[in-house]
């Protein structure tokens, strides 16, 4: 027995709606000014439907030059078994 596949634009929606709140999350991390994890952002938004998109985001972040990493620590998501992830720090520049 096989499953059905969803559709393609329900897929897309989901990824789209999901990337939305993760950049809200994000622009809100960075505005802080502190150093933060990738568990505190899971804490402001749902869980994304693709392992993958969480880092895709932290990556596109660190290539625009708006974070950088400083550390690791342990996760302190059940789902991520005390998994090791990094700390970052936002970038501040100086005018």
């Amino acid at each position: 027995m096989t499953s059905k596949p969803l559709p393609v634009p329900m897929v897309l929606d989901q990824r789209n709606e999901w990337f939305e709140a993760a950049n809200a999350g994000m622009d809100a991390l960075i505005a802080r000014g502190n150093s933060f994890t990738a568990d505190d952002l899971r804490d402001m938004i749902p869980a994304p439907a693709s392992d993958k998109w969480q880092g895709a985001l932290f990556k596109g972040y660190q290539s625009m030059k708006l974070i950088r990493p400083v550390g690791y620590e342990q996760s302190r998501s059940a789902s991520r078994k005390s998994g090791v992830l990094r700390r970052w720090q936002p970038v501040v520049t100086r005018g």
